[in-house]
């Protein structure tokens, strides 16, 4: 037993604060849980205070999670969605039809355990917006969640495979829809016979080629820039069985009616290499806006449809480190009409400015933010292993760059932040 007292009440607030944080956890599985069996019932509708907690009147302080082992992967990308009002009302309180006996709901496994977390999340927002004197909420457990989906809280994943993955499971259309955006793939022989083929792609998705510098110019790259399959080189097109190859066009189309409300863009920050059967992390610079006009991207806009294809930047996630190791933590403006951003890094929340949200995501050696600011800001295990490198670079330091960029289109805004 130590004989420091400083130390002894040091290790009282720890318990303590792990005690509360228990209780909170339990009392939101309780809620999810329900007594009489363990069907999983809806935790909204037990708290009269949800849905007044995702209106814009009311906006609540952002809370961190607590990661469990090597989970921050999770937690960037739950921070993402959570930071969506209308996101965050479907997993809490889904749009899910009554069961025969109308006693409980139909909600998956994968559902239902992120709704506990969610709820346990707003839970201590409402709880520290409620007492004066808190500076934030108290940082919430993934815990039912990672034990209700088996995952290993001590081994690192992708995040953004791991979003993609766990989306379709939580079998609720209407939040799939938020996400799920389309584009024509096409084939058309350039001899003007007019043969061609066409096909839908839908994606959760857009993954994106960093080396072209640039979101415009990796989506020109994608949508706007075909590939010429030539007979010559022996890659030519053969419209249909028997026929000869002919020359002919392949690409892809984006539209804006195939545009979804929420739009995920995938870095591709790391690649493989076949010579060498390696894969490594690429940080170069790649540039993204704050505000996304699809214009020039899309193809054959009417004049109803320009409002469409303008989107807002509304979350990151950044990687720091190499390939196979490091960690990840997102910037996120919880409210879609303001220029208010914070660095969500697991249970650490701090408000920044956009300037350093760039400075860190961006990657690359041309980064360079005001030094003693980012001195300032910067926390004890910054300071000890490097983060920031002086102020040279962004907060992460050399290897932090963004992975995933969450664009909301400007015109949905009403609908996502509940302000309809």
């Amino acid at each position: 037993i130590s004989t420091n007292p400083t130390m002894t009440f040091a290790k009282r607030r720890r318990r303590a604060s792990a005690r509360t944080e228990v209780l909170n956890i339990i009392s939101v599985v309780v809620l999810c849980l329900g007594t009489a069996s363990v069907a999983l019932v809806n935790p909204a509708s037990a708290s009269a205070s949800a849905a007044a907690s995702s209106s814009p009147s009311s906006l609540l302080p952002p809370g961190g999670l607590i990661n469990g082992g090597n989970t921050c992967y999770l937690n960037a990308q739950l921070q993402c969605a959570y930071n969506v009002p209308r996101v965050r009302r479907m997993i809490v309180d889904p749009p899910l039809p009554a069961s025969s006996t109308g006693a409980v709901d139909n909600r998956t496994p994968a559902l239902a355990s992120l709704g506990c977390v969610f709820a346990a999340m707003q839970k201590a927002a409402e709880n520290a917006a409620a007492n004066e004197g808190f500076a934030a909420p108290q940082a919430t457990s993934t815990t039912v969640l990672c034990r209700t989906l088996g995952i290993p809280v001590w081994q690192q994943q992708d995040s953004q495979e791991f979003w993609k993955l766990l989306v379709p499971e939580f079998k609720l259309p209407q939040l799939v829809d938020l996400y799920q955006g389309s584009y024509e793939g096409y084939i058309a022989a350039v001899d003007g016979s007019g043969r061609e083929r066409k096909r839908e792609e839908q994606f959760l998705d857009l993954s994106l080629d960093v080396s072209c510098g640039s979101v415009t110019s990796s989506l020109e790259e994608m949508f706007c820039r075909p590939e010429l399959l030539s007979e010559k080189e022996g890659n030519g097109w053969r419209p249909e069985k028997g026929a000869t190859k002919v020359d002919a066009l392949k690409g892809s189309l984006l539209k804006a009616n195939g545009l979804p409300p929420i739009l995920q863009l995938h870095l591709k920050r790391f690649q493989y290499d076949w010579q060498t059967d390696t894969t490594s992390k690429i940080n170069d610079r790649f540039r993204f806006p704050k505000v996304l006009d699809l214009s020039d991207i899309c193809s054959g806009i009417e004049k109803d449809e320009t409002a469409r294809v303008v989107y807002d930047l509304q979350s990151i996630v950044v990687h720091v480190g190499e390939y196979g190791s490091g960690h990840y933590y997102a910037y996120v403006r919880p409210d879609a009409r303001r220029n208010l951003w914070y660095r969500f890094d697991d249970d650490k929340v701090t408000e920044v400015s956009y300037r350093e949200v760039a400075a860190d995501a961006y990657g690359g050696q041309s980064r360079r933010i005001d030094a003693q600011e980012a001195e300032s800001k910067k926390g004890i295990l910054a300071k000890l292993f490097g983060y920031g490198d002086g102020g040279k670079y962004g907060w992460g330091g050399r290897t932090s760059s963004a992975y995933v960029l969450q664009y909301i289109r400007r015109e949905s805004i009403p609908m996502l932040f509940d302000e309809q």
